[in-house]
């Protein structure tokens, strides 16, 4: 039986390796990533309030969020518009692209 096991084996890797490259081919070249849109999207996210609990402590970031998602508005609007907890500079800095990937950078 080993060698019909290793016809099947050898088959199999044959079509994956054929799937991969259509894949490659038909999906994945030319794609680019929005990055405005990108932000946009996670700017709009209930889900980044976790980043403002160092700051404004758990209760008041669940209220928050809470508020966010009843309302549809967006953190940014509940946060230095309406309540004014922060300034815009603070809000910019917690919320920076380096703050983002490495959260202690803005906790000082």
């Amino acid at each position: 039986m080993e060698p019909v096991i290793a016809f099947a084996l050898f088959t199999s890797i044959a079509t994956m390796e054929n799937a991969i490259i259509s894949l490659r081919k038909n999906c994945i070249v030319g794609i680019t990533a929005n990055a405005e849109h990108a932000r946009e999207m996670v700017l709009n996210s209930l889900g980044i309030v976790t980043l403002l609990k160092p700051v404004l402590g758990y209760q008041q970031c669940a209220e928050i969020a809470k508020e966010g998602y009843l309302s549809g508005q967006s953190l940014h609007e509940i946060v230095v518009v309406q309540r004014q907890l922060l300034t815009q500079q603070r809000w910019d800095q917690l919320f920076s692209f380096e703050n983002l990937i490495n959260p202690a950078f803005a906790k000082s």
